[in-house]
């Protein structure tokens, strides 16, 4: 069932009283995290650059019951993402939740790599997200049972050729993720990734637009499918509630049993 098709509504929810923040939530992947949670009960600050969209998609949330206030913000830009931070604890009062979703997509073989494509991937996918965890944990902190979801890759566990700057900027998430379990567990706050193989979303356009999903990438994965942004966002729920308070530094595979 598609995020887009459940109810407005699902009684308290598993994260009733929750201010969370996501990243990267106007399009795919950080969108269905944001409206998934507003309707599990969290109050979600939307941040992405695309302002129309995260304005409406924030409206949308609330009309439908739920608690939702959008932050136009680069991430890359350290005042921006610091007012992110803050302007997510001014909105609801604090942060219990992040969700740290938003990512640029480059490929390509590493001698054609430049280097303005480079910082242009790191930036956003390894510095940004060290930042704003960063400006996050002393609000995180001070609620105890703090959740931290980053949204890394497969590509970190098996690699493909082309995708060296997106699979080792995936991977610092990775290391990240198992450095600060061991960091902030002790202080009550789980910190664990995601790790999607290809998702039909948009941020999977450019790859699919040269390959034969049917032929080259459906045979390789035991589920017989690429995964759906309601896959990840399952998984990304069951990070973020108390069901998962003892998980410290998993790397959870969305990858249909590729990996396997």
């Amino acid at each position: 069932m598609s995020t887009e098709t459940l109810p407005a509504t699902t009684g308290p929810g598993r994260l009733a009283g929750r201010s969370t923040l996501v990243t990267g939530a106007t399009s795919g992947i950080g969108e269905a995290v944001a409206r998934a949670f507003a309707r599990e009960g969290a109050s979600v600050t939307l941040v992405g650059r695309r302002a129309e969209l995260g304005e409406r998609i924030a409206e949308e949330i609330t009309a439908a019951g739920g608690r939702a206030h959008f932050i136009a913000a680069d991430l890359t830009v350290r005042a921006e993402r610091e007012a992110a931070v803050s302007g997510a604890v001014t909105a609801f009062g604090g942060l219990d939740i992040l969700i740290n979703n938003a990512a640029a997509f480059g490929a390509g073989p590493t001698e054609s790599v430049t280097e303005d494509e480079f910082d242009r991937v790191v930036s956003l996918n390894y510095k940004a997200t060290y930042f704003v965890t960063q400006a996050a944990l002393p609000h995180l902190l001070r609620r105890r049972g703090g959740k931290i979801v980053n949204v890394g890759s497969i590509g970190t566990i098996k690699s493909w050729a082309g995708t060296s700057v997106y699979n080792s900027s995936k991977a610092a998430l990775d290391n990240l993720t198992q450095t600060w379990a061991h960091e902030f567990g002790p202080q009550g706050l789980n910190v664990n990734v995601v790790s999607p193989a290809m998702v039909d979303a948009p941020m999977s356009l450019p790859v699919r637009a040269h390959v034969d999903v049917e032929t080259q990438i459906l045979p390789t994965i035991p589920a017989g499918r690429i995964a759906t942004v309601d896959d990840v966002v399952a998984a990304t729920l069951f990070l973020a509630s108390a069901e998962a308070d003892y998980l410290h530094g998993v790397r959870m595979p969305i990858d249909g049993g590729l990996t396997a």
